[in-house]
């Protein structure tokens, strides 16, 4: 199989974004709901809110995770591409 230039281009975004544990980990909480908000998944952490910000910043990059805006609160959940990379990442380690 030849991939283009723009799907090698979309691989190396999803894989960068899940080049990190802190990132999987924030999936595998947003598996469980069916939306956070910034606040809610700071708090599943023993980190600062910085560092989960950026976080999550680079899983919607990768297109991971779905971002909404309410007024001064920000809501996070999976995106399709990312339950998607969930279902997958186990069968991986077989």
């Amino acid at each position: 199989m030849k991939l283009t230039g723009k799907e090698i281009f979309q691989i190396e975004k999803i894989a960068k974004s899940l080049a990190n544990h802190q990132r999987i980990k924030i999936l595998y909480l947003l598996e469980d709901k069916e939306e956070m908000s910034l606040g809610e998944i700071v708090d599943s952490f023993n980190k600062d809110y910085k560092t989960i910000a950026e976080h999550l910043r680079r899983l919607v990059l990768g297109g991971l995770v779905h971002k909404r805006r309410v007024g001064v609160m920000v809501y996070f959940k999976l995106s399709p591409l990312g339950e998607k990379i969930l279902k997958l990442l186990p069968q991986m380690l077989s």
